[in-house]
Order: structure tokens, then sequence, then C-alpha cells
């Protein structure tokens, strides 16, 4: 039943939405949810952790609702005369002016310098050192905005690089092989998939010859490989346990592990803790705050007593709304969702032919959201839009000093 739903939904999407246009921030979340907190209910029995049947109908439930909020979206849309652009028509108007290209490229050479200040202040390069799993998140206290402004201004100042045909391809690929190490550098795999698949959508938009579907199932394939395969590379082996038995025994529960959480949070709240109503984004909020404030989700570890090796607990978006609101959040939240990201993408490219500026943003802020699935959609925006957006602002300060004329806010 798992599995019939979610080919039935996907075709839907992809009869409605084209499923190969990840610039649309919920064709992304979809293909997120889909992978990372829905077919995961089809072999839950593997793992000793009991999902209830009202637990079950109600991610059923979520799954359609996303769906349905993204249709409500598109239907509003149509009804004021602005058609759906697909990925295949999705084009640049103009080549990026030199201005554009070199402040790019500034705010790239800003990123790894940026990198190196981050790398001092945390001892050293955290991947060489031990316990990966722990040290990453002991090692970051403090320097958390630091760390994510290195991310967004290498990734931004990359795709940027990409652009600019004056650049062979052997020197983007050494830059390509410098930003991925710094990327990974701190333990963390979510900023080298980024990079991955911002990449594969921007060589996309660039090319011709439009990337098939085959080729988007490839890459798919490739980023949760490396996804699986650097989750147990960084976790600390104990026992007799191989790294091929740890390889195949995390490839199925990475896709599990978001639904476990979700199951341990409905029987805590609110017989154990009273739900919050609304004090998670309080929480969250305290990110911007000088010095080290951890996010919700480590929060709700030391609330749960929940002890386990890394990070925060990644309790969905789901279960931040239902931790807030109760289950009213399952059928609310999906449906939001659903609407708000389709919303965002049809403002964006009400036409097909788009400038440099909206295509790089849209690339990334749809990769970045798209981690709201996991976290919560505050969380996802504090950690990628509101760095990716003082990104663009930069680059419109340096692309005004390259230019000889007078000062003018001006798009490529």
């Amino acid at each position: 039943m798992v599995l019939l739903t979610a080919v039935i939904l996907l075709y839907m999407v992809n009869r409605f939405f084209d499923i190969k246009n990840l610039l649309n921030p919920f064709v992304f979340f979809y293909l997120y949810q889909t992978v990372f907190c829905f077919i995961a209910l089809s072999y839950y029995e593997r793992y000793p952790v009991e999902i209830s049947e009202e637990l079950k109908r109600l991610l059923f439930s979520a799954y359609i609702l996303t769906f349905v909020g993204a249709m409500f979206s598109r239907y509003l849309f149509q009804k004021a005369g602005i058609r759906y652009v697909k990925y295949n028509e999705i084009g640049i108007g103009s080549k990026p002016s030199r201005a554009f290209l070199n402040s790019g490229l500034l705010i790239l050479i800003l990123g790894f310098l940026i990198f190196a200040y981050f790398t001092y202040r945390t001892g050293g390069l955290i991947i060489f050192g031990d316990e990966i799993e722990n040290a990453r998140i002991e090692k970051r206290k403090g320097a958390g905005m630091v760390n994510v402004l290195f991310i967004s201004f290498m990734l931004y100042g990359f795709l940027v690089l990409l652009l600019d045909n004056r650049i062979s391809k052997g020197i983007k690929a050494v830059s390509f092989i410098f930003v991925a190490f710094a990327l990974l550098s701190f333990g963390s795999r979510a900023p080298l998939i980024k990079l991955i698949v911002a990449m594969f959508l921007l060589i996309g938009v660039l090319s011709s010859k439009k990337f098939t579907i085959g080729k988007y199932f490839q890459i798919g394939l490739f980023s949760i490989l490396i996804v699986v395969v650097l989750g147990a590379l960084r976790t600390n082996l104990k026992g007799d346990v191989g790294f091929i038995d740890l390889v195949l025994s995390r490839a199925g529960w990475r896709p599990f592990v978001n639904i476990q959480n979700l199951q341990r949070i409905f029987d805590f709240f609110p017989e154990q803790h009273p739900f919050l109503y609304g004090e998670t984004y309080i929480y969250d909020l305290k990110i911007l705050l000088p010095g080290h404030n951890p996010n919700f989700g480590t929060q709700l570890k030391e609330i749960m007593n929940w002890e386990f090796d890394g990070g925060s607990i990644t309790p969905t978006f789901l279960g931040i709304g239902y931790i807030n609101f109760g289950k009213s959040a399952f059928f609310l939240y999906p449906l939001m969702y659903g609407f708000f990201f389709n919303s965002i993408y049809q403002l964006f490219f009400y036409k097909p032919v788009s400038n440099n500026f909206k295509v790089v943003f849209l690339i990334l802020f749809s990769i970045g959201i798209a981690g709201s699935l996991s976290t919560g959609l505050l969380p996802a925006l504090i950690a990628n839009t509101v760095f990716l957006l003082f990104c663009v602002v930069v680059h419109i300060v340096f692309k005004q000093l390259f230019m000889k004329k007078p000062f003018r806010l001006k798009f490529d």
C-alpha cells in the first residue's frame, strides 16, 4: 500500500509539476518527504521500533495533503493567468556580465578565507580527528554562524564560477575538489550533497540538451549512497561490526530514522510533557544570537533524555508541528508547506526566461529548504535562506563596485 501510494502520488507530481523540476521547492521537498518520511513505512518491521497504526494513518494523510496544498497553489496561479513553467523550459535570458562574474568569484574567495578562519578557530580539520560523530558538534559550539557563513559563500560562489565561460573546465574541476573538501571537512554530509545537486541542476539549466528522468534517478541514488557511506565512515566503529555491514544497515536506517523519531515524539507528548504551543520557534530564533545557542533539536534531546552519539534529534516538520499544536499539525502543516513552496516557485518563474540571480538563488533555496522536512521550516530558513539572502546582498554590492556606471540596483 505504501509503495503503491508513493508511485501514484509521484506520477501526479510529474503530471502537474514536472518531477525533474527541482528548482521548484515543492518538488524537491516532496521527493525528500517520499524517501525520508514515508517510504520506510513499507519495511519498518526490520527495526525494533513499533510504529502505531494511528501514526501510520497520520503519515499517509500528511503525504497526500502536501500534494493537495501544492495543487491548490497551482490552481490559484492558473486562475490568475500564470502558467506553470516546466524544467525543460527554464533558461537564462542573457549571459552574466563581467561585473556579475567577478563579484561572484570574490564571494568564493571570501568563502575560502572564512573557512580558513573557522578551521583555525575550531583547532584544525574535524574529519582528521578522533570521535568525528561527537567532535563535529563539540568543536562547532560558538562558531556555528561562521560555519554556515562559509558554506553559503562557497556554494553560492561556486555556482557563479560555473557560469563563467572565461574559466577552463580544468580550473572548475580543481575548484570543485577544494570546495567539496572544505564542505566535508567539519564532518557533516549535507553541504557536500547540496554542492553536487546544485551543480547538477545548474548544468542542466545551462545545457541545450536537458537531463532525462534516468539521469535524475542516478544523481539521487548517488547522493543517497554518499549520505550512507559518509555516515558509516564517521560512526565510531565498535566490536566486530564491519564497514560493509555498517553501510548496509544504515542504508535502510537513514530513511527510517525520521519515522522512529516521530513515533517517540508521538508517545512522549503530551503524556510525559505538555505541548509547547510555539515555544520551539523561540528556541530556534535564539540561534541568531551571539554565542552557543543550540537549536530546538538539541533541546528536545535533553527534554526527552535521549542519549546517542552526534547532534540533535531530527523531529521532522510534522514532529515540530505536533509538539506545538498536537495532531492537527499532521493536517495543517503539509497543506501549508505544499502551498507555500509551489507558490514561491511560481512567483519566481512566471515566465520561462529568467536571470542569473534568480536561477542561482532558487537552486540553492530549493535544496536548502528541503531540509525543513527533518528540522522544521524555521531552522531551514535560518541556516539556508537568511544566509543565502545575505550572499545575494553582498553579491549585489560587489557587483556595483565592479561596474563603471553609477550605482543602480539591477539584476542580471
